[in-house]
């Protein structure tokens, strides 16, 4: 069932006209950057896009600006694949082609961080729900990185209104996110245990 979701999502998502889909960004990235918590925080977390994904650059380069550490994910060489984290100071030396080609952090270049020093998570995501769910590519390397997660970081999914449906199938390794923003500016909240 989530295979024949993702594989729907992304075909929806493809078939966005490229200037709409920067216009999205721009109205996302915008509410995002609107939130107190992500004004206040030190450090961000974020993914580089994969495919029509909305893209994180515009926002990471103005975080970078405004002093805010950020820090991307890059897939660990050794099995077990994971998720590890660096702190890229600088986004246009300081990455390199990784897997899928997608850019990831330089660790020769990068500083490891814990998930625990980071301040607010924007968690990628095909789908999501109201109760914080998620679908995202398959691999599962988000749901491993915040299994098991403190009070930190705070985790938002920021996706246009209509990626954020009633219920996603979920099983109980999912871990579900605390925000959802879309790009009316529209704030769902999952309260945490």
């Amino acid at each position: 069932m989530k295979a024949e979701l993702r594989k729907k999502t992304i075909a929806e998502r493809d078939a966005i006209a490229p200037q709409r889909r920067q216009e999205l960004a721009r109205a996302l990235w915008s509410h995002v950057e609107s939130m107190a918590e992500y004004r206040d925080a030190a450090s961000i977390l974020a993914t580089m896009p994969i495919g029509s994904e909305w893209s994180t650059t515009p926002l990471l380069r103005r975080a970078a600006a405004a002093g805010k550490k950020i820090v991307l994910p890059r897939i660990s060489k050794t099995p077990p694949k994971k998720l590890e984290l660096f702190e890229v100071p600088n986004l246009a030396t300081d990455l390199k082609p990784g897997v899928w080609n997608i850019p990831e952090p330089d660790p020769g270049r990068c500083r490891t961080v814990t998930l625990s020093d980071v301040d607010f998570a924007l968690v990628p995501a095909l789908l999501a729900d109201p109760a914080g769910y998620r679908i995202g590519y398959g691999a599962g390397y988000f749901d491993g990185l915040l299994a098991g997660r403190g009070v930190r970081p705070l985790c938002v999914i920021a996706l246009p209104a209509r990626f954020i449906v009633e219920s996603v199938p979920h099983e109980p390794h999912d871990v579900p996110v605390d925000r959802l923003v879309d790009e009316t500016g529209r704030i769902l909240t999952r309260e945490r245990a």
